[in-house]
């Protein structure tokens, strides 16, 4: 099929989605950066974020479990003054505030009474925060890759629903785990939509006789809330399958430890945005499933 005329097909379905359902829309942009030199035109989805009638720029990440502000952003916000400091509680080496009863909106979806949490003393250049699962949680999520539009809706209706290929997930800590056959074998991936450059991550000990046995070929430096990390991808040609659809990749990326803590939760890594940029994907947190739509 030609592009244009997927682009329109799923256009058309975005404006039945947002308009049949009363669905609260979600304009993102893509933002752009270099990594050991190389640059990479989708590092990241941003979101706008309003609060107290003024608009910030917010990383649109769903491998978050909570949505957090980052307190250098809001220094001299009125609302900040209220916040209280949870000493008990830290995240990226930051203490954890909250301030409650706070009404937020997400492009057109609005969140009222909200308790907001942030992270104290904490800045990133590029953000001045996060928007994370939390927020649709017993919510249906649309995210429509080709014309960057997300749909935030209550339900799906029936003719919607029909075009969508859905699996069942899990949910852990908010954030949607999604079954990935490779190998013959069933893994268990958490979706994250903030993971844009990585078709798939894991860590060395769940892949580890492949990734001794094949070459490296890529080692990226990147940072998790400013935390340093290194990414390294091995050459591989793998068939990845959810539910009834099926990707390529040439590449596994891996972490030498478990830095994300999976194996804990039974989570075997991450699958990130590459093999969903044509497609419309559907993540029903109501009923714990993924779906991808198919626009054939």
């Amino acid at each position: 099929m030609q592009k244009p005329l997927l682009l329109l097909i799923t256009l058309i379905i975005s404006l039945s989605i947002s308009g049949k359902l009363n669905a609260q829309s979600i304009d993102f942009n893509w933002e752009k950066d270099s990594i050991n030199g190389k640059l990479i035109d989708k590092i990241a989805m941003s979101v706008p974020f309003m609060i107290e009638d003024k608009t910030y720029r917010f990383q649109f990440d769903l491998g978050a479990n909570i949505t957090l502000i980052y307190h250098k952003c809001f220094e001299k916000t009125e609302f900040i003054k209220s916040k209280e400091i949870d000493h008990s509680s830290e995240a990226a080496g930051s203490k954890i505030f909250t301030i409650e009863n706070q009404n937020i909106s997400v492009g057109k979806f609005k969140k009222n009474n909200y308790k907001l949490h942030g992270l104290l003393n904490f800045e990133q250049e590029e953000v001045c925060g996060v928007v994370g699962a939390d927020l649709f949680q017993n919510k249906f999520l649309i995210i429509d890759f080709p014309n960057k539009k997300a749909f935030v809706s209550e339900k799906l209706k029936n003719r919607i629903a029909k075009k969508v290929e859905f699996v069942d997930m899990k949910i852990i800590n908010n954030k949607p785990i999604v079954p990935i056959t490779i190998d013959n074998k069933v893994y268990h991936f958490q979706y994250d939509n903030g993971a844009s450059i990585f078709p798939i991550v894991t860590y060395k000990k769940n892949f580890q006789d492949l990734i001794e046995t094949s070459k490296i070929i890529e080692n990226f430096n990147i940072k998790n809330f400013n935390n340093p990390l290194v990414v390294k991808a091995i050459e591989t040609n793998k068939e990845i399958i959810i539910g009834k659809s099926f990707f390529n990749t040439k590449e596994l990326w891996f972490t030498d430890e478990d830095y994300f803590s999976f194996e804990q939760h039974g989570i075997d890594g991450i699958i990130g945005n590459v093999f969903f940029l044509d497609k419309t994907i559907v993540i029903d947190f109501k009923n714990k499933k993924f779906g991808i739509l198919n626009t054939e």
